[in-house]
Formats: structure tokens, C-alpha cells, sequence
């Protein structure tokens, strides 16, 4: 008999939340070198670097002679990019392991560091403090993902900016997931024979059963695993990730003026010659920026 799932947003989750990401730092899966190494910081930044473009190089232009504060800091991929043009940064994460490493980047890398350890649902800061707050495929993971953004648009000051990136739910992504993906584990777990498909699949798409046939079935279980590494195992997989519209990104920072948004990444797509244009209006990742208004004048 399966497990039964969590219920998504239960408070329960935290303990895992927190075993997954100390034991997965992001980016640390994604080269073969040790975590913690030089070689392995080094490795995985020039692969980061490889992804600059003129929309980051703009946003570094938009942090200069601000202070930013990045909520979610990992291992220190942005952190590094920021700190080495000059920008004065402070990074947070929920996971200690993920601050140990980022500091140890920063030994090896010699530079300024500034990381905290803290709660994005109860930011270890006063008011208004920072110019620019940025939260980078961080905050979806929270199962009180409302209170986080109120709390970043509380450490941020009358006037600053603010850069989130959530994943998209009209994204090619989430249908691929829903509409694919998910009916075919349904008849891998219901039609044994059905598993022979696992062989011709993408890896991906075996550690989704494995997950699934050991821990539950569900369609939330199945859109958490789907966009971060994830595998059978205590603690190898996202415990908690939702999906968001536009509509609602602007819902869960009402208050804020001058928002734009923009749409990127996406993977298993066959049509090469098609990819910009699903990428610009159904990619994964959503990413809004908005302004905080200036305080009013008293009369």
C-alpha cells in the first residue's frame, strides 16, 4: 500500500524542508566534484556564468550602490556574481549546510562575506533596511509562502525594488507534468507491465516513480519532485513546491507599484525552432519586479 501523502502547506513539513536542502545545497548535484571543494565552487559558478545575459547584467547595473539582500543565497552563485562588481550584499538561507558552503566560497574566492542564517517567514532584520530584496526560485518552496512576502516587503525601504522568481503554473512545465507525465506514472504504478517504459524515459522520470510508488501519488507530490533534483530516499527529495500565475504573484505582493514580468527556462521541449517562443510566454520560471512606494508626505 502507498503512503499516504503530507498535506501541502502543513507546518509538519518544516524538519524535511530543511534535511532536504542541507543535504542537497543547490547546484552542488549538478557537477561530479565533492561538495565544498574548490574544484566544485569553481565548476559550478562557471557554469552560472555561462547564463549571463543582457537582462542580468542590466539588474546588476539596477544593485549598484544599493544594499541587496538575497533571500535564499544557496552556495553563493548570484552572491559571487554581486559581491565581485562591488555591490553590498547580505545573503540568507534556511539551511545551514547552504550557509557553511557559501562562506566557504567566499574563503576560497577571497571576498567581503555576509551570511545569515534565518527563517524567510520571519526575517532577522529591521525595517526597511535593504534597497533591493531578491528571492531567486526560493520562496515556492515555503509552505507560508504569504508571510515570507510580507516579509520582504517589510526589510525593503519606501522607494526600493523588489526581484522574485516563482514557478509558473501557465508554463509549459506544469501542462507537460500534468498532462503527460502524470497519467503515465498513474499506469506505471496501476499496470506493472507499463514499466517498461522507465527504460526508453528520461532519468527523471524514473526517480518521479520511485518517489511516488514508495511515498504516495498525488499531483503536488508530483509538480514538487518535477523541477528540482529529486530521488527516492529520506531527505533526497522536495518536500513542498507550489505553482503561480501573474495574477496571483501581484495578489501576494498587493501594495507594490510598477510591476513587469518576464518568463524563462524550459526543458523537454522537442521544437527547437519554436523554443524562444514558448519560452517567452510558457517558461518555468516567473520572475516579477516590483517597486515599493515611496512613503506620503505629511501635509
Amino acid at each position: 500500500m502507498m503512503a499516504a501523502a503530507s498535506k501541502p502547506g502543513t507546518t509538519d513539513q518544516k524538519p524535511a524542508i530543511r534535511r532536504y536542502w542541507d543535504a542537497h545545497p543547490i547546484s552542488t548535484d549538478s557537477v561530479e566534484f565533492e561538495p565544498g571543494t574548490a574544484e566544485s565552487f569553481e565548476a559550478i559558478y562557471a557554469k552560472w556564468k555561462a547564463t549571463i545575459d543582457e537582462r542580468r547584467l542590466r539588474f546588476l547595473a539596477e544593485c549598484r550602490g544599493k544594499k541587496v539582500l538575497e533571500i535564499g543565497c544557496g552556495i553563493g552563485k548570484d552572491a559571487r556574481f554581486l559581491t565581485e562588481n562591488g555591490i553590498d550584499y547580505t545573503g540568507l538561507d534556511y539551511s545551514w549546510r547552504a550557509v557553511e558552503l557559501a562562506q566557504k566560497h567566499f574563503d576560497l574566492a577571497q571576498l567581503r562575506k555576509r551570511f545569515v542564517n534565518g527563517d524567510a517567514r520571519a526575517l532577522p532584520f529591521q525595517d526597511s533596511r535593504f534597497d533591493l530584496v531578491m528571492s531567486i526560485g526560493v520562496l515556492h518552496h515555503l509552505p507560508e509562502t504569504v508571510e515570507a512576502c510580507r516579509e520582504v516587503m517589510r526589510v525593503v525601504r519606501p522607494g526600493g525594488s523588489v526581484r522574485i522568481m516563482l514557478y509558473n503554473r501557465h508554463s509549459y512545465h506544469y501542462a507537460l507534468v500534468t498532462g503527460v507525465v502524470r497519467p503515465l506514472i498513474w499506469l506505471m504504478l496501476a499496470f506493472p507491465p507499463a514499466r517498461k517504459l522507465l527504460s526508453v524515459g528520461p532519468p527523471k522520470l524514473g526517480h518521479m516513480f520511485a518517489i511516488c510508488q514508495k511515498h504516495g501519488f498525488t499531483k503536488g507530490r508530483l509538480l514538487a519532485i518535477s523541477a528540482d533534483t529529486s530521488f527516492e530516499g529520506e531527505g533526497n527529495f522536495v518536500v513542498h513546491t507550489t505553482f503561480h500565475t501573474e495574477k496571483e504573484m501581484r495578489k501576494l505582493f498587493e501594495g507594490l507599484e510598477d510591476f513587469h514580468f518576464f518568463r524563462s527556462n524550459v526543458k523537454y521541449f522537442f521544437l527547437p525552432f519554436l523554443r524562444n517562443y514558448v519560452e517567452k510566454r510558457w517558461g518555468l520560471f516567473l520572475t516579477m519586479t516590483a517597486r515599493k512606494p515611496e512613503r506620503a508626505v505629511p501635509a
